[in-house]
């Protein structure tokens, strides 16, 4: 290409970077101070009502239209500014917390996308699209992502993207399909001292279940994890247990394999049943919430910008879910973890709520929302990445 036209395209991409920049730069006081807000007012999935009430209001009054209670989900909202036909961009926001704060760093992930947003749409006047944040409810129990696909809400969109704080920064992390089911056994009750001869023991059908799964384990591929709890073993210690409940997860990166080790788990439910006598009923407790599909070209835009600030991956994580995983078979994703925490605590640990809220994660927090501002730029203004990320999801 001629130099002549190169250069003004490069000071243009530079102005429009720097329009970003400042942006971002002009709320970042206020974005710091919204996520220790919702830092130190967490609310569990589906009772985020102050959460999202305080997000929208924000965004609000930053020029974004509202939709609330979107994809009939009380605390899921949408806020888009949009300037005629283009790409459609969305920023994922999360922001239900565990039982015991936001040890997740969801604090951090909905303000990020939100100052993303913002920061993304100073650019809208030149460059015609959409920018969006979609609120997403629940997703520490896999609830609000699939809810909202089911309902509709992504249909109209070309990409996604949100940042998830870590201990490491893995830029396409190995995401697993994971499914969650209550085993119930029941037999017979009777007294254990006098007559324990006439009960039928679903404590004892647990326990070959138990071991049943523990033998079975060696047998999996690699990458396998089933694990549980036993959340019912019997009222009495001086009655043969008549009910007696199991919670297992189930988790593996390849869907077809995944159900595949489901079917061997409820196998092993039965003969553990077969054995005591008793009967077995099961049933999930949880959404399957799916892997996350990868898509190279557009985590390829993401780690050039990461760069830019001297972040480079490190580690390597899998394992984890998330219903973000639901998402990236709808539409091309991007969730990349980036280190937030300076000791390198990992998230759904104490060490790590404490970490998320320390300078450093603050300075993360301004310096995610322009690397994924950057990333979104760069689609908006160049419609063949668009269509190399498209072409990637729909190989995949």
């Amino acid at each position: 290409m001629d130099i002549r036209l190169v250069y003004p395209l490069m000071e243009r991409y530079k102005a429009m970077k720097e329009k970003i920049f400042n942006r971002i730069e002009e709320i970042k006081e206020e974005i710091i101070a919204l996520s220790m807000d919702i830092y130190n007012n967490p609310e569990v999935a589906l009772e985020e009502f102050e959460t999202c009430q305080k997000l929208c209001n924000y965004l609000e009054n930053k020029g974004f239209e509202i939709e609330k209670k979107i994809g009939n989900m009380d605390t899921a909202f949408k806020a888009s500014k949009k300037n005629k036909e283009g790409p459609k961009i969305v920023f994922i926001a999360e922001y239900d917390a565990l039982p015991y704060g936001h040890a997740c760093g969801h604090h951090l992930i909905c303000t990020m996308s939100l100052a993303a947003a913002i920061g993304l749409s100073e650019v809208l006047d030149k460059y015609p699209g959409e920018v969006c944040v979609i609120g997403t409810p629940a997703e520490e129990i896999g609830e609000g992502k699939p809810c909202l696909i089911e309902n509709g809400v992504f249909d109209d969109y070309d990409v996604a993207m949100m940042i998830h704080p870590d201990g490491v920064t893995v830029l396409q992390p190995n995401e697993v399909n994971v499914g969650g089911y209550d085993f119930t056994f029941t037999g017979k009750t009777s007294h254990a001292g006098q007559l324990p001869y006439e009960g039928v023991n679903a404590l004892d059908a647990i326990v070959l279940f138990y071991n049943n799964i523990s033998v079975l384990r060696q047998q999996l591929k690699d990458g396998t994890r089933i694990h549980g709890i036993i959340t019912s073993g019997g009222d009495v210690v001086n009655s043969i247990p008549d009910r007696c409940t199991i919670r297992y997860e189930v988790r593996h990166i390849d869907l077809n394999y995944y159900n595949e080790v489901l079917k061997k788990v409820i196998k092993c439910a039965e003969a553990a049943a077969w054995a005591t006598g008793c009967t077995l009923e099961y049933k999930s407790f949880e959404r399957t919430c799916l892997n996350l599909k990868k898509n190279t070209p557009f985590m390829q835009i993401f780690k050039n910008h990461m760069e830019e600030f001297g972040i480079y991956e490190e580690g390597s994580y899998s394992g984890g879910a998330s219903d973000i995983g639901d998402l990236s078979y709808k539409l091309p994703v991007l969730q990349p973890l980036v280190v937030f925490s300076e000791d390198r605590s990992s998230v759904h640990t104490k060490e790590f709520l404490d970490a998320s809220i320390t300078s450093f994660a603050k300075q993360r927090l301004i310096i995610g929302s322009k690397i994924m501002a950057l990333t979104g730029f760069d689609i908006l203004a160049n419609k063949n990445l668009l269509e190399k990320i498209k072409n990637e999801f729909h190989s995949v």
